[in-house]
């Protein structure tokens, strides 16, 4: 295999495993959009709807469809974004100076930011497009219309409002996903005396879940907030702010449960689905 070949492979593995990923989770991608952009018009924390009441006011009040709102823009960002996150990774790695026999927790966290980064830059309005059709009373029915009202309103730029957390987001999400899962699986072999398997892959992506969660849950949180916010916030720090002096510190673990319950099953989907096609593909398990 050139390195043209496998470049492409990796893009292409990577894109399809998070596509999948992204069609099997997107009703829980839409409770988390909901959950985190909330208003804070309740009396009490407790007051507010939680997850399952969610779920079911968007299905009473607009339709089981609406759980699935921004379908097209979420699988063309998991093809593209995924393939560029997850698929540059091993070569970012590789080109770092380390081998799958020795390795470099930093070298595979400055991979894992460096492709996230790139990755989320890259497919910013894609995202940007998902979260506002996701939004609780969205205007928007289609792609089209959501770029038409940001071009108007913000210019071409307007599509990357919000690219500053998204791409530390991607960042955190894929140097925590992709390092936690090297060492998941290592231990979870060691520990369980599996062999490179699909049960290992299950484990040990579960696992990687729960810590990709906690480290991002703030960061997504502000992401999606100056996604739908659109002029409301004017810098990270500025939207960070508002939610803290709006719901305290804790309003920045908002969605946090909805965040766990998507990315969980996510990222053993991701994790499971590439593994397989790396291994039909001809490239080295992970």
């Amino acid at each position: 295999m050139t390195i043209g070949e496998g470049l492409l492979a990796e893009f292409l593995t990577s894109g399809i495993s998070v596509g999948c990923a992204n069609f099997v989770t997107l009703p829980l991608d839409v409770l988390k959009v909901r959950l985190q952009t909330q208003a804070a018009s309740f009396s009490s924390r407790a007051a507010a709807p939680g997850l399952f009441a969610t779920a079911l006011n968007i299905v009473r009040q607009e339709g089981f469809l609406a759980l699935y709102s921004g379908l097209a823009p979420a699988i063309s960002r998991g093809l593209f974004y995924g393939g560029a996150r997850l698929g540059t990774y091993g070569p970012i790695k590789t080109a770092l100076g380390g081998d799958k026999d020795h390795n470099s927790i930093l070298r595979n966290i400055l991979a894992g930011c460096l492709s996230g980064s790139f990755a989320a830059a890259a497919t910013n309005p894609i995202d940007l497009i998902k979260t506002r059709l996701q939004a609780r009373d969205s205007p928007f029915k289609t792609a089209a219309s959501v770029v038409r009202h940001v071009v108007k309103d913000q210019g071409i730029s307007g599509l990357w409002n919000g690219t500053t957390p998204s791409v530390i987001r991607a960042a955190a999400l894929t140097a925590t996903q992709c390092a936690s899962y090297d060492l998941a699986k290592q231990w979870w072999m060691r520990q369980t005396g599996m062999n490179d398997n699909v049960g290992t892959h299950f484990g040990a992506s579960m696992l990687t879940g729960l810590a990709t969660t906690t480290i991002t849950a703030p960061v997504d949180l502000v992401k999606t907030n100056m996604f739908v916010g659109g002029k409301r916030y004017t810098s990270v720090l500025h939207c960070a702010s508002s939610i803290i002096k709006e719901d305290g510190p804790m309003g920045l673990l908002k969605g946090w449960t909805a965040q766990y319950i998507r990315l969980g099953p996510q990222t053993m989907v991701i994790f499971v689905v590439l593994e397989q096609l790396r291994r039909a593909s001809g490239l080295q398990s992970l």
